[in-house]
């Protein structure tokens, strides 16, 4: 039997998407045409919805981060066969505010809440939870999760919980081997579509470990996978899509 190929996405950011990234893994999609279509969340900022959020930040519109994060969606998934969509911590600010003190706001939310799993459903996609016990993707050997630590630890604390996984939410690209039983495991942050410079960001030095970038590989029949991580260099992305077996 052939391997399915598969990609995996993260971190798109609704309106703060960056357009170079975004137009280069579609492109790379059209090439590569993977069956399995993985977004591992926050594909949208919702930054008006985060608690703190600065008045700027408050008096920002949704509709342009609604319909740039929904159109990604829609485009990335468009083809695939077996569609996944984890909610992210950006995405889960809706789902939060339905527990808003403001009945207007709870209103609002329900409603939004009603679109968003709408979109999905036209996706195609399944979608889990930002959970770190429910919310994990399980194809074959590999855990797929949004991430749920931060900092330049962050690799180290998912391979110790999740061993083999992907992860997104830090917007890095890195990796972090452990040993076990049953050989070597490894956790895998992916880089992010988003900007990698933005207002809130302006004045952090761990944004200076961010990059653009995807995974992408083949899933076989038993479980087993080959995994590649496609790194932005300048304003160029590589990958090899011609991938021979020997």
């Amino acid at each position: 039997m052939k391997p399915t190929p598969f990609v995996i996405v993260g971190d798109s950011h609704g309106d703060m998407i960056d357009l170079v990234a975004e137009k280069a893994v579609m492109a790379f999609i059209k090439d590569f045409k993977p069956k399995i279509r993985i977004h591992l969340g926050d594909a949208f900022d919702f930054r008006n919805l985060r608690k703190g959020a600065s008045d700027e930040e408050k008096a920002d519109s949704l509709i342009d981060d609604w319909d740039m994060g929904s159109t990604f969606l829609r485009q990335f998934f468009d083809g695939g066969n077996q569609n996944y969509f984890l909610r992210g911590n950006h995405d889960e600010r809706l789902y939060d505010l339905q527990g808003s003190a403001t009945g207007v706001m709870r209103d609002y939310a329900t409603d939004s809440v009603k679109r968003f799993e709408g979109h999905i459903r036209k996706c195609k996609a399944k979608m889990l939870p930002y959970d770190s016990r429910i919310g994990i993707l399980r194809l074959g050997h590999l855990k797929c999760i949004h991430g749920y630590a931060s900092g330049k630890s962050a690799a180290a604390v998912h391979a110790r919980v999740y061993r083999h996984c992907i992860f997104g939410h830090t917007h890095t690209i890195e990796s972090y081997p452990v040993e076990t039983d049953e050989g070597q495991k490894e956790s895998r942050g992916i880089g992010a579509l988003c900007k990698i410079d933005m207002p809130y960001n302006s004045r952090q030095t761990n944004k200076l470990r961010h990059n653009n970038g995807w995974a992408y590989g083949l899933m076989f029949d038993d479980g087993t996978y080959q995994i590649w991580q496609c790194n932005r260099l300048g304003d160029n992305f590589y990958a090899s899509t011609g991938i021979k077996t020997y």
